[in-house]
């Protein structure tokens, strides 16, 4: 099955500048030091797409917000299988 969904950031403003080039060049590095337990300006926020009814087990799909030096944003989208 398919999913929709839609997430709305109503402040960018606090934006975290992402500076460092190797994490600018490797989302997965970024995805692997910033988990989904780990607190951002904006995000993680996502969901759970595999779960277990006890929330032992999950797969959470998520998303982080950051601006690169010259002010562009940048969305990563991270999956964290703990």
């Amino acid at each position: 099955a398919d999913v929709d969904v839609s997430f709305k950031v109503e402040d960018l403003s606090k934006v975290e500048v992402l500076a460092d080039p190797n994490l600018l060049a490797s989302p997965q590095l970024i995805c692997s030091k910033m988990g989904a337990s780990v607190n951002g300006e904006v995000g993680p926020f996502g969901l759970l797409v595999l779960a277990s009814q006890d929330l032992q087990e999950q797969t959470a799909v998520f998303f982080r917000v950051y601006k690169s030096e010259r002010n562009k944003l940048l969305v990563v989208m991270c999956s964290d299988q703990s």
